[in-house]
């Protein structure tokens, strides 16, 4: 989603959005590319990867957290909420992110998380700069998964993946490609991938636009 060169300088505690180049005038920036997804109605559903994991709040508890695993991104971000509510320490870091038509949003501000999978013993540290949204929701509206027969043998990162939740991490590549395993299992039709991951299994891609009562023993299986 995220694209953002490696770059930290130091600047005000603000936000700004504008719709051209935003570069104060001797003030060096980092620029950033951002893909953004539609908000009309779509023709079909695409379900990004997501996961649910643990953030280790300034007590040291950990809290979970709705991630999007973004492979596209050279570097990790967190919602100015998800930081207020862990009580994190912010560090002053300037970063220019430029959207579709040269849309520009400036993030001022750097946080260091501890994260932590809800399933498996991995964990890392990673350094997520701070915007006031990352992703909408998703799934934008409830799915009927009825007829999507997932075996029981998979378990799955975000077991209420057909409900909506809320995104306020981004994982980005350096990351993203470290979680990755070997197993992948793709259904025929308009239905998501299994990928297996360091997290166990997320669910991506493609969702069927009806459902259908006639297609009772395809299943994802091994």
């Amino acid at each position: 989603m995220l694209n953002i060169d490696r770059q930290i300088h130091s600047n005000n505690d603000k936000v700004s959005v504008t719709n051209g180049p935003a570069v104060a005038k001797g003030r060096s920036t980092a620029e950033v590319n951002t893909y953004c997804s539609f908000k009309d109605k779509p023709s079909k559903h695409i379900l990004p990867a997501t996961a649910i994991v643990e953030v280790q709040n300034k007590s040291g508890q950990y809290f979970p957290c709705g991630a999007l695993l973004d492979s596209a991104s050279l570097s990790h971000f967190i919602t100015e909420r998800c930081v207020h509510l862990l009580r994190l320490s912010r560090t002053q870091a300037h970063a220019q992110i430029q959207g579709i038509s040269s849309v520009n949003l400036g993030t001022y501000h750097s946080v260091s998380i501890h994260l932590r999978s809800t399933h498996t013993d991995w964990q890392t540290t990673i350094n997520c700069y701070s915007l006031s949204h990352i992703f909408c929701i998703t799934p934008s509206t409830k799915l009927d998964v009825s007829t999507w027969k997932i075996a029981k043998i998979f378990k799955l990162t975000v077991e209420q993946f057909d409900q909506p939740g809320d995104i306020d991490l981004s994982i980005g590549a350096d990351v993203f490609y470290e979680m990755l395993r070997s197993d992948r299992m793709i259904r025929r039709g308009n239905y998501p991938v299994l990928q297996e991951t360091i997290l166990f299994w997320t669910l991506s891609g493609r969702t069927p636009k009806t459902t259908t009562q006639h297609d009772p023993e395809r299943q994802f299986l091994l």
